[in-house]
């Protein structure tokens, strides 16, 4: 009887021990699949994060990581309405210990971030983290209409890196597209106006012309090319859709599209600005 029990015991016990290997198992291959540096799916992004999130605990550096990830994927799906809960998450539960989870995000989220000329390359020392999450935010939000939480996110980040262009300029972008007045001349006092994206905000200010604007992106090494062709493209037609003037803003914004990484957000809001634009009469 002694033996039986012993014999049941060990089985139950292997059970067990089974079921909490394959579980680590699939936790580490959710880990990987959300974080890895694999041009993976939407899909199957949100899967491996989705795994981890469950699997974890809330706050941890590794949950939190994973939520920026499964926001990012959730973005480029077009899924706007998770992703902006997702941030939303990151943004309550993160702190000033989780900047370290950031520098291990996956390489695809950091193709979606400007250049350091933009100024989200720098550290933002304790709201590091979080500056990441609100900018992405916002932009979900802008995309989203919810243009109040998007003006919201923007003037959180201007006034924590008042010296940030980038920042200003989607700030300004949120106001133009609620009907208020735009403040950027007031920002642009504070902003380094010998450096990029320097041409874009002189544009939006009406001292600069697109051609010009367009010139000076194409400048310099082929990767900075690009992302500046990408951000100079996008703003430029932004800004000739808030003017009314939909076909310059249609060539603009395909030429966005056809420079814009397919993790960068600003493609995202492009391509709805797309849909929206070869629906109208």
């Amino acid at each position: 009887m002694t033996t039986r029990r012993w014999r049941s015991f060990l089985c139950c016990a292997l059970i067990i021990g089974s079921i909490f290997g394959l579980s680590a198992s699939a936790h580490a291959a959710g880990a990987k699949r959300c974080t890895t540096a694999a041009d993976l799916g939407a899909d199957e992004r949100i899967a491996g994060c989705t795994v981890v999130i469950e699997h974890g605990k809330p706050a941890t550096p590794q949950v939190i990581e994973a939520r920026f990830a499964r926001a990012g994927a959730y973005f480029r799906k077009g899924d706007v309405e998770h992703a902006i809960d997702d941030y939303k998450i990151v943004i309550e539960q993160s702190s000033a210990g989780l900047l370290a989870a950031f520098d291990r995000a996956a390489p695809d989220l950091r193709e979606s971030e400007p250049q350091p000329g933009s100024g989200f390359g720098r550290a933002f020392g304790r709201n590091g983290y979080r500056a990441q999450a609100y900018r992405a935010l916002g932009i979900a939000s802008f995309q989203a209409g919810l243009l109040e939480q998007s003006h919201d996110d923007f003037r959180w980040l201007s006034e924590i890196d008042p010296h940030n262009a980038d920042a200003a300029l989607w700030l300004d972008l949120a106001r133009r597209r609620a009907g208020l007045p735009s403040e950027l001349a007031d920002h642009a006092k504070r902003l380094d106006m010998g450096k990029w994206p320097a041409p874009i905000v002189r544009l939006f200010l009406g001292q600069e012309t697109t051609e010009a604007v367009l010139a000076a992106a194409d400048r310099g090494a082929p990767a900075t090319r690009r992302a500046r062709r990408c951000e100079a493209s996008f703003f430029a037609g932004e800004l000739m859709l808030e003017q009314s003037r939909e076909r310059d803003a249609m060539q603009l914004i395909d030429r966005a599209l056809a420079e814009c990484p397919w993790t960068s957000r600003e493609r995202s809001v492009a391509e709805s600005e797309a849909r929206a634009l070869r629906v109208m009469p």
